[in-house]
C-alpha cells in the first residue's frame, strides 16, 4: 500500500525539465474531464498547465480505477506545484531540509487532514473535531516497522509520501507535505499535500494543494 502511494506522487519529475517530460511513469496519457465538460489528454506537465492557465480546472479521471486515479493526480499535484513555486520567484532546496516527522505530523496537523472516506466521516469531523489534531482523533496511532504510523482502532494509518521544500526572496522557507492515507483492511489509499503554513500554535495551520489550486 504504502509503496503504491509513494510512486503516485512521485510520477511527475522535479528535475528542470519536469514541464516536456511525460507526467507518467509510463509514459500515458493522462484522460481528463474538464470543467467545461470538455475531456483532454495530457501527456506532460506543459500540456497541463496550458489547460490550467486558460481557466480549466478537472473535476474527474474517467475510466481510472481509484489506486490509479490518486497515482495520476499526485502527479498533476506537483506538475502545478513545480509552476506554482516558479512563477512565484521561489528556490526549490535540494536536498530538501529536514522534514516534520511523522510523529510530528500526527501530532499537529488538524483532524481536517484525518482519513475520512465518506461525506459522512467528514462531517463528524468538522463537528467534533474542531481545533483538534490527528492524533486526538486517533489516539492510538503507533509507528509500525514501515515508517508509518497505524491505528489498530481504526484500522488505518499515515505516512510521509514526499517532501518538498522551497525557499522564497526574503529567506522564508515553506514546506510542502504529501501525506499518505491508508486502511489496513482493505485497497482504499490516497495522498494529499500541504503546505504548511503555521507551526505557531499546538493544532498547525497548513493548506492543502491539489491539481486545481490557484496559479495566481
Amino acid at each position: 500500500m504504502n509503496n503504491k502511494i509513494i510512486v503516485g506522487v512521485l510520477l511527475a519529475c522535479v528535475s528542470g525539465s519536469v514541464f516536456s517530460e511525460p507526467l507518467q511513469e509510463d509514459s500515458q496519457p493522462i484522460s481528463l474531464k474538464l470543467s467545461d465538460n470538455s475531456l483532454k489528454e495530457v501527456n506532460t506537465c506543459e500540456d497541463f498547465i496550458a489547460l490550467r492557465r486558460a481557466g480549466k480546472t478537472v473535476t474527474d479521471l474517467p475510466n481510472l480505477p481509484d489506486r490509479f486515479a490518486d497515482m495520476a493526480r499526485g502527479s498533476l499535484t506537483n506538475c502545478y506545484l513545480t509552476t506554482y513555486t516558479k512563477d512565484h520567484g521561489l528556490t526549490e532546496i535540494k536536498p530538501a531540509s529536514q522534514a516534520p516527522t511523522l510523529k510530528e505530523i500526527v501530532d499537529h496537523f488538524p483532524a481536517s487532514a484525518a482519513i475520512a472516506i465518506s461525506n459522512e466521516e467528514v462531517a463528524k469531523v468538522k463537528s467534533l473535531y474542531q481545533n483538534k489534531t490527528i492524533r486526538q482523533k486517533e489516539p492510538d496511532l503507533k509507528p509500525d516497522n514501515n515508517g508509518r504510523m497505524v491505528s489498530t482502532k481504526s484500522a488505518d494509518g499515515y505516512l510521509i509520501s514526499n517532501h518538498r521544500t522551497f525557499k522564497d526572496k526574503d529567506g522564508k522557507i515553506i514546506d510542502f507535505i504529501t501525506l499518505g492515507k491508508f486502511v489496513t483492511q482493505g485497497t482504499w489509499g490516497e495522498s494529499t499535500t500541504y503546505e504548511i503554513l503555521s507551526k505557531s500554535n499546538p493544532v498547525w495551520k497548513i493548506q492543502e494543494i491539489n491539481e486545481n489550486a490557484p496559479l495566481w
